[in-house]
């Protein structure tokens, strides 16, 4: 299985790819990066996404995604139950609509299997709120023996209802919340997960100071190994459900 943290700047866009080449595409950037997206794909000779994951609908997160169902084979887009009125969602929802692209709207408890050996399950959101941040959509997915969570923007309290709701003692790999905001990836979270890797998305030198330093600290005492988009580019992982690795250095 191949992770593909793409660097958007500052937002988010994560491509999966299976050993039966069933593809993941989680978020998208923003409107201003979605050639990144788009160009990305195709350099990997991607041209079906068999699950497009909206995390929540911040446009860093959902702006490229229209250009994504635009361009591409998407058999379906995963989201939360959440309504806004952005010229992101709706450029993304027509475009579904425009293509036929069915709509899921997700639900913590819900579970999906991807591939042989490869399960998909939701831990949020319980139920839609005012805040963006706090619909995010966190999931695990399993791989064999392997652990990976992703977590959109989640913020602290999503994150004590998941590990107060789930049994989530042996993650092996964390996608950072909110870009490593210090509203998120608190060391309750980590104590109780105990993430082995993990991956920061966030813009070089961005106006939010992301990642923070009490989430790099957290990550350091836990002794996370943690990679940045923003020193590091593109960032890809492998794992055979056994291990995880990658094939080049990162700062």
């Amino acid at each position: 299985m191949e992770i593909h943290i793409i660097d958007v700047g500052q937002g988010d866009s994560i491509l999966i790819k299976t050993p039966n080449s069933k593809t993941l595409l989680i978020d998208g950037g923003t409107n201003e990066s979605e050639h990144i997206v788009k160009g990305y794909l195709k350099k990997h000779k991607i041209k079906t996404i068999d699950f497009l994951i909206a995390t929540h609908p911040d446009s860093d997160h959902i702006g490229g995604l229209d250009a994504v169902v635009n361009k591409f084979n998407v058999k379906g887009l995963y989201l939360p139950e959440q309504t806004i009125t952005s010229d992101s969602y709706n450029d993304l929802i027509s475009a579904c609509n425009q293509k036929q692209v069915p709509l899921n709207y997700v639900y913590k408890g819900d579970n999906f299997s991807i591939d042989n050996y490869i399960d998909l399950f939701v831990l949020s959101p319980s139920y839609i709120q005012d805040d963006n941040n706090l619909n995010s959509i966190v999931f695990k997915l399993s791989f064999k023996n392997k652990s990976f969570l992703f977590t959109g923007d989640a913020e602290s309290s999503n994150e004590s209802d998941i590990i107060n709701s789930f049994n989530l003692e042996d993650i092996d790999f964390l996608k950072v919340g909110h870009h490593g905001s210090k509203s998120s990836t608190t060391s309750e979270f980590l104590d109780e997960t105990t993430p082995d890797v993990a991956v920061i998305s966030c813009g070089y030198k961005n106006q939010y100071g992301h990642p923070h330093n009490t989430t790099l600290k957290n990550l350091k005492d836990h002794n996370v190994t943690t990679y940045r988009t923003d020193l590091s580019g593109d960032i890809v992982l492998y794992s055979n459900g056994e291990i995880i690795y990658t094939k080049k250095k990162y700062k």
